[in-house]
């Protein structure tokens, strides 16, 4: 996707209200607003999410099944029976895991955990474990995070054991037969938060064994797999968040001290952006690659050189992770690349792919397609995938949709995983594009770009500080994502170790620095006083303490102009454009000439465009000025011609203008070839002496003509400028020179072209 600009949503709020409750709350009219938009405008409420409340936590017995759950685990805790924890293999199911170990050890418990194999076992209860934990001894299991749709794995579960599930997933149709059940999204369940992680049902399971719904120990392992899990950070969540990121700076538990010095964690104002970029990664990665057992190992010890031990091999996994996930994306866009066009949905396999891994690379192409994507690891038969969605696209029920297809599948609305057969990959993929192409409207594939509000005063640090007062962020409580109109853009340039970010400084009567990330193929389409619309969020730089920018989304102002002129492969480039773009128009000199890639419309400059994007592909040869003013509907133009086109247009020119020293060449060579007599036409070199030439030196009497064969004329003194070809050929030679070097003009003055 070489540009697409993001649809705005500018949201709007009562700027009466959000300054009475401000003056209520003695908070910012700004902080007050947001509150507000996000459905908190009474003043309980907004302090509540300001301030958090005095009673965070619902009853735990509220939940169904809860009550028992805990006599069965009391009752083996009481016998010394031996009690496994199944888990899963993400942050969320680890946590989960190391929460319930912790304290279930803590009570006096015999417990161990068992966390399947992602390559092998797979998400969920598997059968084969189930008999290999009850040979070990144990008639209770208690899943986090995983088993409400193990329904043949229940019932073929050891008759010796009972299994109680906690899990936070959909809910389908048919239940497991477990000793209990404990979903708040069963559908006669009362309990009034539905959003809980799997980490958070753990959470909740304590409180009730403890039987006090204020019991939060080890709420900083909650609030890890909270985030990491990516619920909606609202309600209960927002408070085990709030209360699990301060416990955090204060954390006992070695493995997790051990893990935040080995990522570069600060120790304190930790965020929950440190758990989702720097943390949580590292405890994915073992399980990605190889065994999320080790992650779970490293929480619950108390050992701090088994600690630092196993933080610094989680570290090394995430490295190879980087390097692994790198690699599958390179892999999947020279798999995209050979589609004809990009659209609906992506869909993609291979048997090269780690499948730990293809979930974080689906996410990459989802945020860069706009478009649902699953990618799946094929191996012995079996395509085993990784899908992401976008808003419009319930995942979950599109893969329900092909369900006859699958042999299993579960997750979200917005990631899922599934498994089927590699014989059946073909009809998948073009039945669930199928249902995409059914159920999403075409407007719903364009991204959308969330404002909260465009400020009315100039960003001052303790703006900054009233926008804290929201943390922590998360999903459903976003950071707050504010607007510039009609800025000026100043010093863009790339940065980064592979120059694949930007910074910028803008400028509207005050003047910030930017930073936006992975964004670095945007600055084609900038130059120095680019007048924009920017969307941005607010930090505070760690390094010097000052209030940093980060832009989300640049949004251009009148034709949108990508300057590629320096980019040597410029058929590649323009084939990226046909695959992800519905319609362009290719502008080019001459279309029997075009020997570029097909699939759009090619007109000559001059035609009335028919597309909003346009891309002109041969160096004008008219002034780029005149070519924009007949862009009024088009939204887009790529300049694709380059210097390697300027120097065969300049060559041409000498061949079709000749000048002096060309003429005076084409003169010598001439009166050498006709020393003998008369001569062919189509035996001259065309070289020296071009048609131009020669009718030049016909006009001058020099030569003559008669059909093919060239005479020698009369030999007399005169100028180059006796004859008027010369002369007209000498002016729009220098014009049409003239043209090309003003074509290749400096950025700046596409900016004023373009307004």
């Amino acid at each position: 996707m070489i540009f697409q600009e993001k649809i705005w949503n500018i949201k709007e709020y009562n700027k009466i209200k959000a300054k009475q409750l401000a003056e209520k709350l003695n908070i910012s009219p700004l902080v007050a607003g947001i509150l507000i938009e996000r459905g908190f405008g009474d003043v309980k409420s907004a302090k509540n999410f300001i301030y958090g409340s005095e009673k965070p936590f619902n009853d735990p017995f509220l939940l169904k099944g809860m009550a028992k759950a805990v006599d069965r685990i009391e009752l083996a805790i009481s016998k010394g029976d031996q009690i496994t924890i199944y888990g899963d293999y993400d942050v969320d199911g680890i946590t989960a895991s190391s929460l319930l170990y912790l304290y279930l050890k803590g009570r006096g418990g015999r417990v161990n955990t068992y966390i399947p194999n992602r390559k092998s076992e797979g998400y969920g209860l598997d059968a084969e474990a189930l008999k290999h934990v009850s040979h070990g001894g144990t008639n209770l299991v208690i899943t986090v995070d995983c088993g409400i749709s193990a329904v043949t794995e229940v019932i073929g579960a050891p008759e010796n054991m009972d299994i109680i599930i906690t899990d936070h997933h959909t809910v389908p149709e048919q239940l497991p037969p477990a000793y209990a059940i404990i979903n708040p999204k069963q559908k006669d369940c009362t309990y009034p938060f539905k959003e809980l992680s799997g980490v958070g049902m753990a959470f909740k399971l304590c409180q009730a064994l403890e039987k006090s719904s204020e019991w939060d120990k080890f709420i900083e392992l909650v609030a890890l797999g909270t985030v990491a899990d990516i619920v909606s950070l609202i309600g209960e969540n927002r408070e085990i968040v709030r209360l699990g990121l301060k416990a955090m700076e204060k954390t006992k538990l070695p493995g997790l001290i051990a893990l935040m010095d080995a990522s570069g964690c600060p120790k304190e104002n930790i965020s929950s952006e440190n758990i989702s970029f720097v943390i949580a990664p590292r405890l994915n990665a073992v399980g990605r690659l190889e065994h999320a057992q080790l992650a779970v190992e490293l929480l619950v010890t108390e050992d701090k050189d088994k600690a630092f031990k196993i933080a610094s091999e989680l570290n090394r996994e995430n490295s190879i992770r980087q390097d692994i996930s790198r690699s599958i994306q390179c892999e999947a866009e020279d798999l995209l690349a050979k589609e004809e066009h990009i659209d609906t949905a992506i869909v993609l396999g291979s048997k090269g792919w780690h499948a730990g891994v293809i979930g974080i690379v689906a996410s990459r192409l989802v945020d860069k397609y706009h478009l649902p994507t699953i990618l799946l690891s094929i191996s012995g038969g079996i395509a085993k995938g990784s899908c992401r969605s976008i808003p419009a696209l319930n995942m979950y029920d599109a893969l329900a949709y092909v369900g006859d297809l699958l042999t299993q599948f579960g997750g979200h609305s917005q990631a899922a995983g599934l498994t089927l057969p590699e014989d059946k990959l073909a009809e998948f993929t073009v039945r669930f594009k199928e249902y995409v192409r059914k159920t999403v409207m075409p407007s719903d594939f364009l991204p959308k770009q969330e404002i909260d509000c465009i400020p009315d005063t100039a960003i001052t640090m303790d703006v900054m500080n009233q926008i804290n007062l929201l943390k922590p962020f998360g999903c459903s409580n976003a950071e707050p994502v504010f607007a510039f109109k009609n800025i000026l853009i100043r010093n863009p340039r790339a940065i980064g170790k592979e120059k694949n970010h930007l910074r910028f400084t803008v400028y509207d009567g005050n003047t910030y620095k930017c930073v936006m990330w992975s964004k670095a193929g945007l600055l084609p389409f900038l130059c120095e006083n680019s007048l924009v619309n920017m969307a941005f969020t607010l930090r505070i730089n760690n390094c010097n303490d000052e209030m940093q920018f980060y832009a989300e989304d640049i949004c251009f102002n009148g034709l949108v102009i990508g300057d590629y002129r320096r980019f040597r492969k410029k058929n590649e480039l323009l084939q990226n454009i046909i695959r992800s773009t519905d319609g362009i128009t290719v502008y080019v000199n001459d279309i029997k000439e075009y020997k570029g890639p097909k699939g759009a419309n090619i007109a000559l400059y001059g035609d009335v465009p028919i597309n909003k994007t346009v891309v002109l592909y041969d160096l004008p040869k008219t002034p780029l000025r005149g070519i924009f003013r007949q862009f009024a509907d088009v939204k887009i133009a790529i300049l694709l011609y380059n210097g390697a086109d300027k120097a065969v247009a300049m060559k041409s020119l000498e061949q079709s203008y000749p000048n002096r020293l060309r003429m005076v060449a084409a003169y010598k060579k001439m009166m050498e070839v006709l020393h003998g007599g008369s001569v062919d036409i189509n035996s001259l070199d065309s070289s020296i002496i071009s048609e131009n030439a020669i009718l030049i030196m016909e006009e001058l009497g020099f030569i003559t003509r008669n059909g093919d064969t060239i005479n020698l004329g009369s030999i007399k003194k005169c100028s180059l400028e006796d004859s008027p070809l010369y002369c007209r050929l000498q002016q729009e030679g220098k014009q049409l020179a003239t043209c090309y070097t003003e074509n290749m003009c400096i950025r700046e003055e596409l900016l004023q072209w373009s307004n």
